[in-house]
């Protein structure tokens, strides 16, 4: 049974809203140098450089969590007083 798109992390420029998206939501800033350093980390560490794997958004969710060392270059999201 194939997966549901909405499941599925999209590292793709195309699609940078939904990583954006994520970053804001992990409370990371959402500039370009997050999404590019981000996407490194998808490819590099969460991947393990296998570009063709497919990874679902709970996947990544849970590379924070057990290895929030791999996230440690994010920029935090800057909150306006």
């Amino acid at each position: 049974m194939p997966n549901s798109d909405w499941k599925l992390v999209n590292t793709g420029k195309k699609e940078s809203y939904e990583l954006e998206h994520w970053l804001k939501k992990k409370e990371y800033s959402t500039s370009e140098d997050n999404f590019n350093k981000l996407t490194k980390t998808i490819e590099t560490k969460v991947k393990k450089g296998y570009s063709e794997k497919i990874l679902e958004w709970s996947e990544l969710d849970t590379a924070l969590e057990n290895h929030p060392n791999w996230f440690s270059d994010l920029a935090p999201m800057v909150h306006k007083k």
